[in-house]
């Protein structure tokens, strides 16, 4: 009512029932009953109407938001009983999320804790308790969401499903969840993880930069449901991409390879996506990649850099090798090291173009280069052998 009154909630753009607010019941405190009453914008409508699939699905861009009790790592979610206790009834939650799915443009979102009683017990489970009520089928939720963040569901085979749920279930549970999806065949058997902090991914290091060419990429770090996105990205790179950023033409990147990229100790290494967003399709593009890990001194740390090749002369590159720099130097490193092909101009350029002191030897068609974070820029010194 309050939204209504502050002009917020106005029902404009709505296709079915312009300008008018549909309900079936109302509970509220004597304003609230006031502003009802023999109020035109309201209608009250029997649940045959109101909960229709077919009429809720009328209205462009409708959106679902319900809550589980129980959520299995398929994405299937109960919201009326655990096990064979029963805590509700179905309710409307299963015509509103159908037809929200049938609405152009429409999405259904299932918003919950991950955890109950005090954390001891994980809503997110790796099946669902016997004799619990499907409440949705694992075709029925687009996005799933806890205070851990968002999995996206829709269109996912299911070992895609169980990796993005297992990412927001609560952090003391997942090496338990884990376990359990490699026994039932969910995931790999060889599924990699890293509990504790150590693995936990660093949401604060999330941000949208704009390049020199006027392109919005969002920056964020790597996720361990990565790994299929990132398959096509490597994929989708020229052969002298490739070979300039492995010294290898290889282009195969089987699962076991991929973790290398994706499963990350956040205390040894760094593993940065430049990523765009494509909102019509509700799915994210990486356009490269960055990374660093420690050198065994700890005080440096091997960099390297890779752009698809259709962005490549637009920024993309010195953006990510800047905020590279920035965490680099937050975390107490000293400056950073690459071995890049001689011919790898581009790499060579983005070193000597950041305004710190650089060097770089030539070794066998190689250049060992290596980027100092002083404050000052010096004239740069090459050692060519």
């Amino acid at each position: 009512v309050e939204l209504m009154k502050k002009g917020v909630v106005t029902n404009q753009k709505k296709i079915h029932n312009p300008g008018k607010t549909i309900a079936s019941f109302c509970m509220g405190s004597r304003d609230t009953y006031d502003f009802l009453d023999e109020n035109p914008s309201i209608e009250f409508k029997r649940i045959d109407y109101t909960n229709n699939p077919l009429i809720i699905s009328r209205n462009r861009m409708m959106t679902a938001i319900n809550s589980a009790m129980e959520v299995d790592l398929t994405g299937q979610a109960t919201a009326e009983s655990l096990g064979g206790t029963f805590y509700s009834g179905t309710g409307g939650q299963a015509d509103f999320m159908r037809g929200a799915v049938l609405s152009p443009g429409g999405k259904t979102i299932l918003a919950f804790p991950s955890t109950a009683l005090n954390d001891s017990v994980s809503r997110i489970v790796p099946v669902l308790q016997e004799g619990a009520g499907i409440t949705l089928t694992r075709g029925d939720v687009h996005y799933m969401v806890t205070e851990y963040g968002i999995a996206y569901l829709h269109g996912k085979n299911i070992r895609e499903r169980a990796m993005d749920l297992i990412a927001i279930a609560h952090p003391k549970f997942r090496p338990w969840l884990i376990e359990a999806a490699r026994k039932r065949n969910l995931i790999y058997k060889d599924q990699v993880f890293i509990p504790g902090e150590k693995g936990m991914y660093p949401e604060e290091l999330e941000t949208y930069r704009t390049t020199k060419k006027g392109l919005e990429i969002f920056l964020r770090p790597v996720k361990i449901t990565d790994e299929p996105m990132l398959k096509d990205f490597f994929y989708d790179l020229s052969e002298d991409s490739m070979y300039m950023r492995f010294f290898s033409a290889r282009k195969d990147m089987p699962h076991k390879r991929l973790q290398d990229f994706v499963i990350v100790d956040w205390s040894l290494k760094m593993e940065i996506l430049a990523v765009i967003k494509e909102k019509e399709k509700e799915r994210e593009t990486i356009i490269a990649l960055g990374q660093y890990e420690l050198n065994p001194d700890k005080y440096m740390a091997e960099v390297a850099i890779v752009v698809k090749d259709e962005y490549h002369g637009m920024g993309v590159g010195k953006e990510l090798l800047s905020y590279l720099t920035y965490i680099a130097r937050r975390h107490g490193l000293l400056g950073f090291t690459a071995d890049t092909l001689v011919e790898n101009k581009a790499m060579v350029s983005l070193f000597e173009k950041m305004g710190f002191y650089t060097e770089k030897r030539r070794e066998e068609g190689v250049y060992e280069m290596k980027m100092l974070f002083r404050k000052f820029k010096e004239q740069n010194r090459e050692d060519v052998i």
